[in-house]
Order: structure tokens, then C-alpha cells, then sequence
């Protein structure tokens, strides 16, 4: 059965321009889970050969195994009820929004993460292809 949790990422400037973020997890946000930013970064969760785009690395929230990737782990950001989702931190160390499970945020993150949530497992597989066909288009 498909959850209807949304993911919103709580964030207005994401959409504003195609500035890059880091993505903080764990307590105290201390873990490094990779990059917002494109597909070609060796440290975007997009990007499927990375250590952070990766289904199987330990890093990636790409993993559904993983800490930060399951979608019970109270870091993860699929846990709807997630107390320590992990943060976007933009180049001065402000975190500008967090990566949740959520009914909150704009309509278009919501269509967004429906999608994402709906087919998990597809943009787990490849999620160069997923940043490629549809966040890139956004941006």
C-alpha cells in the first residue's frame, strides 16, 4: 500500500535560484548526507554513482536499509513522524529548510514529493535520471 505523505521541503529560495546546498543529518545535525545540486556533483544525492546518490551507501538517504534513508528511522527524512529531519545549509551555514515527510509547503513540492514517494524504488535506482527528467526541469 502507497503512503500519501508528502515530502515538503520546507524552503522558498531552492526554487529561486540554482544554488547548491548541503544536507546535514543525525543529532545536532552533524552528519554530512551530501548535496542539493546537480546531477554531476560527485556529492549530489543525485547523482546515482556518488557515496550520497547511491542506493547502497550507508550516506545516502537514497538507502532504504540505511539510517537516513528508512522510512522508521527518526533521521530519515520518508519518517513522517521524523523529530530530526535532515537540513539544507546554504554556503554561510544558515539552514534555509529541512527534507520531511509532511502535508505542509508549496503545491508544487508536494506534487514533487508525491511523486517520489509513489515510486521510491525508480528514483532510488537512478536518481541521475530522476534529476535529469523533472528537478532540472524545474530549476
Amino acid at each position: 500500500m502507497k503512503k500519501i505523505l508528502l515530502l515538503a521541503l520546507l524552503f522558498v529560495p531552492i526554487f529561486a535560484n540554482a544554488q547548491t546546498y548541503r544536507i546535514y543529518g543525525g543529532e545536532d545535525y552533524k552528519v554530512f548526507l551530501g548535496k542539493w545540486a546537480s546531477q554531476y556533483d560527485s556529492e549530489s544525492i543525485w547523482n546515482k554513482y556518488g557515496d550520497y546518490g547511491s542506493k547502497y551507501s550507508s550516506k545516502s538517504i537514497w538507502n532504504k536499509y540505511s539510517e537516513f534513508g528508512s522510512k522508521y528511522n527518526q533521521y530519515s527524512p520518508w519518517n513522517a513522524y521524523s523529530s530530526n529531519p535532515p537540513a539544507l545549509v546554504d554556503d554561510s551555514d544558515n539552514i534555509v529548510g529541512y527534507l520531511t515527510c509532511s502535508y505542509k509547503g508549496d503545491s508544487k513540492m508536494r506534487k514533487l514529493v508525491k511523486y517520489i514517494i509513489e515510486n521510491f524504488d525508480e528514483v532510488a535506482d537512478d536518481p541521475s535520471e530522476f534529476y535529469k527528467e523533472t528537478i532540472r526541469k524545474i530549476w
